[in-house]
Formats: C-alpha cells, structure tokens, sequence
C-alpha cells in the first residue's frame, strides 16, 4: 500500500491509499502526513512556536523542547 505525498516531504496522505502505484513519484509507503499541502510539516518535522501543529503528533499546542532534554515546554511558554 503506498500514499499520494503531494509536497514531496516523504510523507504521504492516509486518505490516499492505492494498493499499486507503479513507481509513482508522488506515492510513498508512509502515511504519516498530517498537512500533505506543506512540506514543512510532516511527522520529522520540529515543532515550532507558529500555532500549527509541525510534527503532526495531534497536538497544536506548539510544544517544544527547547533545550533538548526530552521534556516539552507548556504552550503557554511558546511565546
């Protein structure tokens, strides 16, 4: 099963399922893709403080890590 990754970001569109594309450049095997319209937003992606949810986990709330130790800051701090 592939999925139609219409930015290019390697992640395709779970609405998209075909069984076969045939070497299709625009399909892929992942179906991660929560914003198939934006390459910047895909589940490799970091989340930024831009009010979109970035890294496609469900949660818009604009977490971050800021310093890298694995424990997010609130959205209430994504200032």
């Amino acid at each position: 099963t592939l999925y139609r990754d219409l930015d290019g970001d390697g992640f395709g569109n779970p609405a998209t399922a075909v069984l076969q594309a045939c070497g299709d450049p625009l399909y892929v095997q992942d179906n991660g893709d929560c914003n198939d319209t934006a390459s910047v937003v895909n589940p490799a992606a970091v989340e930024i403080c831009d009010g979109i949810d970035n890294d496609c986990d469900g949660d818009g709330n604009d977490e971050i890590d800021a310093d890298g130790d694995r424990h997010l800051l609130p959205a209430s701090l994504c200032e």
